[in-house]
């Protein structure tokens, strides 16, 4: 009799254990909610062709969320709030080459065009909404 009950014994645990290890999946804490955020990047009335721009939480922890400028416009998700907002692009210098390397033709030398204001010491900001979101960014020198 007690040869009979081992196994099922044994079949309980394994139910059992299997019933804990599958509570355990997904059942943490979800990540933020998170909105559509899209909208043009200008810089002196032209389009920014490729860049980069990136929000910022400004309470809390910081945290960022970043996207790529393409044809003038950028398009990511981004939690809802108060956000900074920095933008970084750079372009090919016409006529400049870096003739350092003897032994390889001569590279194009690029340059970051957007003013430190729009990046390292940003003045940018938006308001997220916690729905879609269309933030237009219009750059000057």
């Amino acid at each position: 009799m007690v040869w009979t009950t081992i196994p099922r014994l044994g079949s309980c645990l394994a139910a059992a254990l299997l019933v804990c290890m599958l509570a355990g999946c997904g059942g943490g804490p979800k990540g933020p909610a998170l909105f559509a955020v899209k909208g043009a990047v200008t810089f002196d009335g032209t389009p920014v062709e490729t860049g980069r721009i990136e929000f910022r939480k400004m309470d809390g922890d910081g945290r960022a969320y970043s996207g790529e400028i393409k044809n003038g416009t950028y398009n990511l998700q981004c939690e809802a709030g108060k956000m900074s907002v920095s933008i970084t692009a750079s372009r090919i210098i016409p006529g400049k080459f870096d003739k350092s390397n003897p032994d390889d033709e001569p590279q194009p030398v690029g340059e970051m065009y957007i003013p430190k204001k729009y990046n390292d010491k940003t003045e940018l900001t938006a308001e997220v909404k916690s729905a879609a979101n269309d933030i237009p960014f219009t750059l000057t020198k």
